[in-house]
């Protein structure tokens, strides 16, 4: 992906920025260089529910390009500060034309992060609050992730709203289930939390 966009320049956007709406026709792909980006929508009963995180050398929206719809089906807000290259559609369509080794790449990289989508929509349907907010963590750990001594330090920041908001809880029920995990050691700190990925692997597989 970072060969096609090798050439478009980069913005510098700020935390919260809604860069597609739902509905909106696809006008652009973006491509992420640094920061983090939540996919979401709105339920029926009118509660945001964030369903996946893009991160670093991920582009979107690739799933309604490729497929022909041309409509966005989600939400895409910065969750952080953000650096990102923006390339219009028909320009990458005119790139990739023609060129079947970078169509093939770009539909199996699309392929991947389908796979990566369908994953998180599993985790939603996890039996209990406590293994849908391990799952969510898990998933956080190898997504945003980094080393911090013998733990990993998640690279976005985390509210018990917001953690509500990925695994379709209510805010009280996520509290909870933060309060536990501290308890029982699987995270650490404040809003960039640490995970202890023993810990949280025992209470995943359990």
């Amino acid at each position: 992906m970072e060969k096609l966009f090798a050439n478009v320049p980069v913005r510098q956007l700020a935390k919260g920025q809604i860069l597609i709406y739902e509905g909106d026709t696809i006008q652009s792909i973006f491509f992420l260089v640094s920061g983090y980006v939540k996919v979401s929508n709105i339920l029926v009963n009118g509660a945001r529910r964030t369903i996946f995180i893009y991160a670093p050398g991920d582009a979107f929206p690739l799933t309604s390009f490729l497929s022909g719809i041309g409509v966005a089906r989600y939400f895409y807000e910065t969750i952080t500060d953000v650096e990102v290259k923006v390339m219009p559609h028909k320009k990458l369509q005119s790139l990739i034309q023609g060129d079947l080794k970078t169509g093939e790449e770009l539909i199996a990289y699309t392929y991947n992060l389908n796979e990566q989508f369908i994953d998180r929509i599993e985790m939603l349907s996890e039996r209990s609050a406590r293994h849908k907010v391990a799952a969510l963590l898990a998933y956080l750990s190898d997504k945003t992730g980094a080393p911090h001594g013998d733990k990993i330090r998640l690279k976005i920041p985390l509210t018990s709203q917001s953690i509500a908001d990925m695994c379709s809880l209510t805010r009280e029920t996520a509290s909870m289930q933060i309060i536990q995990l501290r308890k029982d050691g699987v995270i650490s700190g404040t809003r960039f939390l640490n995970v202890d990925q023993a810990r949280l692997k025992k209470l995943v597989n359990s």
